[in-house]
């Protein structure tokens, strides 16, 4: 974006200001009411807050209704102080303010006729009785220090409620919106995880997006946002090591594979060893004015996954540098920005039971950087404007560690020889976003607090990917398929994808308190996305989608700590790459080509490479969502929620094929003898697809395109104090429909919907459904500074589908034999403890000593499996031992030991 749109656009929204307070989405606000002991409000009373998050303090005058506000404050403690001649003074400590949280604070002064000065450690609120967000969840610093997980930063978002695998509350793993300081750092091509940090500058994480207001947008799952650390005036640091050995024994790494390894001697249990090093350092370069924050990681994982033959492990490197500056300005204008440099490189990724040798496997070598600004100008006690930007540039290169060309084996149910596949990936991503806040006092039947926002982003991609192999009379871009001695090459040199993309998008927001106890919560969301291919003119792809937003609050008893809330809203689909690859000019792909060895290789079938179209009318995909749930303050420091949630993913793009015809032929399925109705295409060859918001009646779409979801969950939320500190949820939930939850399931790569084989028995439950999800996470520090911390998690198990394959016309398809979903993988239970004792010296300088416990009772759950032919033949997992066919592809990672030391002042 040049630097003259920007100037353009802060002058935009400067204009708009008295027109247009709330909190940012890395900021909270704190806001409250000053009376006096008979319950009158007092005007004209000094509240001066305090807080080693912020420079200096903050002051505000209470107006005609005795209220005060502090909008963009970053999370912390923070202290209130109230001052009004004739009253005694009030200062209330303790406050902890989160992310996006509106904390309402009341305070009762009374008639002195001295000077008195009364300090109160009152209940700091624990819920806010304005927003109609349900289901969110802050993971704080004290608890992410505390668990024993990783230590991997986009890990943590699997510690939220509701969330598994990276898929949240029935999305597609492509829906998160991760996002650092509230810019979002996702892969451009497809949504998921790029921005990689050290774990150890996360202040918090907070996990949101059930009734989330117009300010969030580009997503359909939730938005994970993580807030970095800041310097202070008081000089911090923080050293930390933490160790885990790869040898297996008593007292590193248990087995776990016993009870199926004599059906596969060849079954490992996993692996784990990790030595995880870090040094940051905080202060002041000038107090109350600039502030630095430093960060040094080497983190290196290594792994043996089931499958990996000794002594070879997946071997990764990843250094990591972080630089913060916090600068005041002024008094009402703050300005920071950090910058970070990472590497993520590593070998023997993709080696498994299939692929168990390194040279089946790829080196991976990913370096980036990201830099993030962030401007905050307070423009008068009701008003402030915040711009911030980021930009990152990374590349991630999967290159093949073998020689050759790569063997699949149909009897060692195994690849030889080489990988299979090739990957290299280009990024760049822009974004930057704009907002100004307004709060109008006593405007249209109550208080509003305005909010109007606008956004711009940018995100380019280059994908490369095909087959690394030579074959003599073939070419280059070959694999060998060797079916029980019957050898079949198939040949792809792939594709060269060169897209990018802009997102423009403006919101208005409005939370408006028709009472003290309502609040309602208006907003729009404006899209605007362009899609680019190089090589072609013009935009390929354009929509434009307006989502509007409605929820409630009612603050039941109106002492704040009860609230009911409801909300309704569209959340428009994040604008990919991936929505316009295959649109790159033909020449970007090359043909599939199968050949048979009979003395030579000879060619047998083609399937050249038809350039994809896209519909003349299509609408961009969005999610809609209801939900409702109560929020109660139980005790000090101390909530419990109950939200019931309901969604729908619709407008899902997929393609239909125009030219294809099939005919309806039966098939035997050779293992039960059952009958089975499917399509045989009577003119191989041809084809032509067309991207499409694919629908039931489309040629041959035989069912629409759908996914629903809905749940029940239950938060409790403890922030520590008194030595303890928990979160502890239960989600009841199912999700059903025609598409998946994986990668690119609602842009385009959800399947083959243009072949009616897709369909058959394809309604159902998507694999990605846990019925019953419990997660608690907690801490309590014993006698002699003992910290003992836990992590248990229960959920059933994943789904998988009975499937059957055959050869026709067209080559071989595979089909559901039921209904997707209809089997589920054993239920996962796993408890990680943590125990940590510290010493304190010189009453500023604290040592830490660490030993981790993963997976305590040594689990042996199966995480997927297979069939030695491919086929899922039999019906449930108990009848694995008693068969030769199938294959146990992953185990949960067995009991663990892991020591730590850090030193934190």
């Amino acid at each position: 974006m040049k630097i003259k749109a920007i100037i353009s656009l802060l002058a935009f929204l400067l204009i708009l200001s008295p027109l247009v307070f709330s909190q940012s989405r890395e900021t909270g606000a704190i806001v409250g009411m000053i009376i006096d002991d008979e319950g009158t409000p007092l005007p004209g009373v000094t509240v001066t807050l305090t807080s080693p998050a912020i420079m200096g303090e903050k002051s505000f005058i209470t107006d005609a209704e005795g209220k005060y506000r502090f909008p963009a404050l970053r999370p912390g403690l923070y202290a209130v102080k109230a001052e009004l001649p004739g009253f005694g003074t009030v200062i209330q400590e303790e406050i902890r303010l989160h992310t996006t949280v509106r904390l309402t604070v009341d305070v009762t002064l009374k008639v002195s006729t001295i000077e008195e000065e009364v300090t109160v450690i009152a209940e700091s609120p624990t819920v806010d009785v304005k927003s109609s967000e349900t289901a969110s969840v802050t993971l704080s610093n004290e608890l992410l220090r505390a668990m024993p997980t990783s230590q991997f930063v986009t890990g943590i978002v699997n510690l939220a409620p509701g969330v598994d695998g990276n898929v949240a509350y029935g999305a597609s793993s492509s829906s998160i919106a991760y996002q650092v300081d509230g810019v979002d750092v996702s892969d451009p091509e497809g949504g998921t995880a790029w921005v990689f940090l050290d774990y150890n500058i996360i202040e918090e994480a907070k996990i949101m997006g059930i009734g989330a207001n117009a300010e969030y947008g580009a997503f359909t799952g939730i938005v994970f946002n993580t807030i970095t650390k800041s310097g202070g005036n008081e000089f911090s640091g923080h050293a930390e090591i933490i160790f885990q050995d790869t040898k297996k024994n008593n007292f590193w790494t248990t087995d776990n594979n016993q009870a199926y390894i004599d059906e596969n001697p060849s079954l490992t249990s996993p692996l784990q060893g990790l030595w995880d090093s870090s040094v940051h350092l905080g202060g002041p370069i000038k107090k109350d004015q600039h502030w630095f924050f430093l960060g040094l990681q080497y983190y290196r994982s290594k792994a043996r996954p089931t499958g990996l033959e000794a002594p070879h492990f997946r071997d990764y490197k990843q250094p990591r540098f972080f630089l913060k500056l916090t600068s005041q300005i002024s008094s009402k204008l703050n300005l920071t920005g950090w910058f970070e440099l990472d590497q993520y490189n590593g070998i023997n990724r993709a080696t498994g039971v299939t692929s168990p040798t390194p040279e089946t496997g790829v080196k991976q070598t990913s370096p980036e950087w990201v830099a993030n600004l962030d401007l905050t100008a307070i423009l008068n006690p009701t008003t402030f404007l915040n711009f911030k930007a980021a930009y990152f540039w990374g590349y991630y290169y999967l290159d093949p560690q073998g020689e050759g060309t790569p063997v699949w084996s149909a009897e060692d149910n195994r690849w030889y020889n080489n990988s299979s596949y090739f990957y290299k990936a280009d990024r760049t991503r822009f974004q930057a976003n704009a907002s100004i806040s307004n709060y109008a006092e006593d405007f249209i039947a109550g208080d509003h607090d305005f909010k109007f926002g606008t956004e711009f982003e940018r995100g380019w991609s280059r994908s490369q990917f095909g087959y690394p192999g030579f074959e003599e009379g073939i070419g280059n871009g070959v694999y060998i398929y060797d079916w029980f001695g019957y050898l079949y090459a198939y040949q792809y040199e792939g594709y060269d994808t060169n897209t990018s993309y802009i997102r423009n998008e403006w919101f208005l927001q409005d939370s408006w308190s028709i009472s003290d106890k309502i609040t309602l919560n208006l907003g729009l969301r404006q899209s605007f996305v362009r899609g680019y291919v190089k090589g072609k003119s013009g935009a390929q792809y354009s929509a434009n989608r307006l989502a509007p937003r409605v929820g409630f609050a009612w603050d039941i008893f109106g002492d704040h700590t009860t609230v009911l809330k409801a909300h309704w809203g569209q959340f428009t689909e994040a604008m990919f790459t991936g929505f316009l690859d295959r649109l790159n000019p033909i020449e970007a792909f090359s043909d599939f080509n199968a050949y048979y060895w009979d003395d030579e290789w000879i060619q047998w079938a083609s399937w050249p490479y038809e350039q994809t179209l896209l519909a003349d009318s299509y609408s961009h995909p969005y999610m809609e969502q209801w939900t409702i749930g109560i929020e109660r303050e139980l005790f000090k420091d101390a909530s419990i929620g109950i939200s019931y949630i309901n969604r729908d993913w619709k407008n899902i793009l997929n393609t239909y094929d125009i030219l294809t015809q099939y005919e309806e032929v039966t098939v035997l399925d050779p293992y039960n003898g059952n009958p089975y109705t499917v399509y045989n295409q009577t003119n191989v060859g041809e084809r032509q697809r067309v991207i499409a918001n694919i629908k039931k009646g489309d040629p041959w779409v035989l069912d629409d395109a759908y996914r629903h979801y809905w749940g029940i969950e239950v938060l409790f939320t403890k922030r520590f104090s008194h030595r303890w500190q928990l979160i502890a949820s239960y989600v009841w939930s199912e999700c059903t429909g025609t598409m998946g939850t994986g990668w690119g399931d609602d842009f385009g790569y959800g399947g083959s919907t243009h072949n009616p084989n897709f369909w058959i028995n394809r309604a159902g439950n998507v694999y990605n459904d846990p019925t019953h999800f419990v997660k608690l996470q907690g801490s309590y520090i014993l006698p002699l500074d003992i910290h003992f911390n836990a992590y248990f998690r229960y959920s059933t198990g994943r789904t998988y589908t009975r499937r059957a394959r055959f050869r026709l016309d067209q080559g071989r398809e595979t089909i559901y034999t039921e209904a997707m979903g209809s089997r589920r993988y054993p239920t996962r239970t796993n408890l990680d403890l943590r125990l940590e004792k510290t010493f304190t010296i010189a009453e500023k300088y604290r040592i830490g000593l660490m030993v981790d416990i993963f997976n305590v009772f040594n689990a042996n759950t199966i995480t997927s499996w297979g069939s030695r032919t491919e086929y899922d033949w039999y019906e449930d997992l108990s009848d694995y031992a008693a068969s030769d066919g199938h294959q146990v592809y992953g185990l949960v990672n067995p009991r663990a030991i892991r020591l730590g030391v850090r030193f934190f002042f």
